[in-house]
């Protein structure tokens, strides 16, 4: 009789065992796809609370937009829509998933004319909020201080500035920005040209500053003009919307009558370059922001129905959200937090989702009661 070798025999008992533990190992490892399966979940919910995560986009660290996670119930976001007077002439709050929590600014004295046209907000270095009043003839921008902690609601503070005989260029004020000195700059769409304002806390607070220094050759302007029309100047706005400061400390305007993004010195008021024009398939510029790491210009077109994405570095401009994309209708507001881009849809009167980075559509963010104007962050518990 031939005797089986070592190795047969050791092959023949791993086979048998195998045989013997199939019952038993199928049901172990489904067993632990399910504990993966659930540890991934649990990973990918920690994750979107810590920030990791937001809205299904990937958050590099770094990317936060703000240093702590806000719960969903609390305001997130102030947004502003187009109305007259009344019930819409206010600052709505809108909580993490979009829900409309309520107005939130305070009642104005009897002195004060109602509010009318709201257009930019400004959330100010010490908490208070800077809104804009737009009605023509009762243009102003008003502060009203941090929210109460019950109700969210800002008291009136003071008007900062106000349009008028020595304040002639601010009618129909379209945008606010504070500047990196403090100084209140305003897009005013009657008079097509960019102003600033002494800034709160300062002794001349709310007047107009001296015309920009560069601005002399081109006659006598307004009081606080720093960027002129281009009916007083060849380097001036057509017909001007939004603005932002950009990385290198540039003003960047956007001229809806000219088709394009112009970069201003926001000292001399001079123009130094065309940043985005109609060569790059820009049409009405409506809004502009710059990316936290400074290396993209964003800007919403309300003709052409999309969001351009400009390399700063390079000059590369290419459309981010392509025309229309998850029901883009005339877009106007445009924040980002995280890596999600938030865009106002003013004829749709949403505010819409997308991935920062690659355009893509994340759902509706937003139902608004009428056109929404624009979108800030908050930063309040």
């Amino acid at each position: 009789m031939r005797r089986e070798t070592p190795i047969g025999v050791a092959a023949a008992a791993v086979a048998l065992l195998a045989m013997l533990a199939i019952p038993f190992v199928f049901p172990m490892m489904q067993q632990a796809r399910d504990l993966s399966q659930a540890a991934e979940a649990q990973g990918m919910a920690q994750a979107e609370r810590a920030g990791e995560r937001s809205d299904g986009v990937e958050v590099a660290p770094g990317d936060r937009a703000h240093a702590h996670a806000l719960p969903i119930s609390a305001p997130h976001w102030y947004v502003t829509v187009h109305g007259d007077e009344g019930a819409l002439a206010q600052v709505f709050a809108l909580d993490g998933s979009g829900k409309v929590l309520g107005p939130v600014l305070g009642p104005l004295p009897a002195s004060e004319p109602p509010l009318a046209e709201l257009r930019s907000m400004a959330v100010l270095g010490n908490g208070d909020l800077a809104v804009v009043s737009a009605k023509h003839d009762a243009t102003r921008v008003l502060a009203f201080g941090r929210p109460d902690a019950a109700t969210g609601v800002r008291p009136f503070r003071a008007t900062w500035v106000a349009g008028g005989p020595s304040n002639p260029a601010m009618v129909h004020a379209y945008q606010v920005a504070v500047g990196p000195s403090g100084a209140l700059y305003a897009s005013n769409q009657d008079t097509n040209t960019i102003t600033r304002y002494n800034g709160l806390g300062t002794k001349d607070a709310g007047k107009p500053m001296p015309v920009a220094s560069g601005l002399a050759a081109f006659g006598t302007l307004a009081p606080g003009t720093v960027v002129p029309n281009d009916q007083q100047s060849p380097e001036g706005l057509g017909l001007v919307r939004g603005f932002a400061f950009g990385p290198d400390g540039l003003l960047y305007v956007c001229d809806r009558g000219r088709s394009r993004v112009a970069a201003h010195d926001p000292d001399t008021g001079r123009l130094v370059r065309v940043a985005m024009d109609a060569r790059e398939g820009l049409e009405h510029p409506i809004q502009v922001m710059f990316t936290p790491d400074g290396a993209r210009m964003l800007v919403t077109d309300n003709k052409a129905n999309c969001v351009w994405s400009q390399q700063l570095g390079t000059g590369e401009t290419r459309q981010l959200v392509a025309p229309g994309d998850g029901g883009l209708n005339a877009p106007s507001s445009i924040a980002l937090r995280d890596q999600v881009l938030y865009v106002g849809s003013r004829l749709g009167k949403q505010i819409l989702k997308f991935d920062s980075k690659s355009g893509r559509s994340l759902g509706v963010f937003a139902e608004l009661p009428s056109n929404p104007e624009f979108l800030v962050p908050v930063e309040q518990q």
